[in-house]
């Protein structure tokens, strides 16, 4: 007898196909977006070198050549992309360096940061969700909820500076603390990050194990003997694993914009800072790598999220 195919791993494969294809259309719709806007809003990135000074103007229309800029924007936009297809995303216009180069420099400051911010807010975000979650109308489970909605309401630049400035007092009081201020230490940057989306994700998971423990799959494991404990509390949570996974994955792709802020409070070399110096100072291929690096980390968290998604809950393979 023929067995019948594993339909399951078949709608697994469907719906991470799906998002590879959205995936593709997001990461196109992000680079044309840039691309287009920088060119159409800010004008000639050659113009900025000459008001400073940085150039001749025989310099600049020379440069303007190289760049390809002297072309019609249809056929510049199609020589980036094609550029880009390569892995070849042009030079900077300061240090005539490769743009991947520069961005490779300064990535992994923002990686150690970025993967530290979202440890940190997995761990305080689960804690804080699971108590107010569970705790529901208990002062511990309405405490827990109390700091979430800081968590989510007090802007990342207020988070840093605070934390900061406790850690300086402190270290006034013990002078060894003073090394979590130095701008190569992880562990308050991180925190900052990681604090600010420790509140969203701890309401993402209060909200889920509210509406399992109201559920009558629930109901039944109590009539099953499944006491109020470790066991029950697995079951009202794992079905809010899915939606978790996914905030997370939005986070991780929007860790980006909280570095900016983060490494020039704690001034902290990365890619936060490349982008804001890029951008003031117009150097467009730089940008617009950046936004091609930060699009792609958006399209890839997204699609190993739905992945991991769809293999936690059944009910999502069935929907795709």
């Amino acid at each position: 007898m023929v067995s019948s195919p594993d339909r399951p791993s078949s709608r697994l494969r469907i719906v991470v196909a799906r998002r590879v294809v959205l995936g593709a259309l997001t990461l196109w719709a992000a680079v044309t977006i840039a691309f287009f806007a920088l060119r159409l809003t800010a004008g000639d990135p050659t113009a900025s070198l000459l008001s400073q000074g940085l150039a001749t103007a025989q310099q600049a229309e020379a440069l303007r050549r190289a760049l390809g800029l002297d072309r019609p924007l249809v056929a510049q936009y199609v020589a980036y992309v094609a550029g880009a297809v390569r892995g070849d995303l042009g030079r900077s216009l300061y240090t005539q360096r490769p743009v991947t180069t520069v961005i490779a420099e300064q990535s992994g400051s923002t990686l150690r940061l970025a993967t530290a911010g979202l440890v940190t807010a997995a761990v305080f975000g689960t804690m804080l969700g699971v108590l107010a979650g569970w705790g529901g109308t208990s002062l511990l489970g309405r405490a827990a909820g109390a700091l979430a909605g800081i968590a989510t309401a007090v802007p990342v630049a207020v988070t840093g500076v605070v934390i900061l400035w406790v850690a300086t007092w402190a270290g006034g009081l013990s002078p060894p603390l003073l090394v979590l201020t130095r701008g190569s230490n992880l562990t308050l940057p991180a925190l900052t990050l990681g604090l600010a989306s420790s509140g969203a994700l701890a309401r993402v998971i209060q909200s889920g194990l509210e509406d399992n423990l109201r559920s009558t799959y629930l109901l039944a494991a109590r009539a099953r003997g499944v006491g109020h404990g470790l066991r029950l509390m697995w079951h009202a949570f794992r079905p809010a694993l899915p939606s978790a996974i996914s905030f997370l994955a939005l986070e991780t792709a929007l860790l980006l914009s909280g570095t900016v802020v983060t490494e020039t409070v704690f001034a902290r070399p990365g890619l936060g800072r490349l982008l804001v110096s890029s951008i003031l100072a117009g150097d467009f291929p730089v940008v617009q790598g950046l936004v091609l690096l930060a699009a792609t980390i958006y399209t890839s968290t997204h699609i190993l999220a739905d992945a991991v998604s769809a293999f936690a809950d059944p009910r999502l393979r069935a929907a795709g």
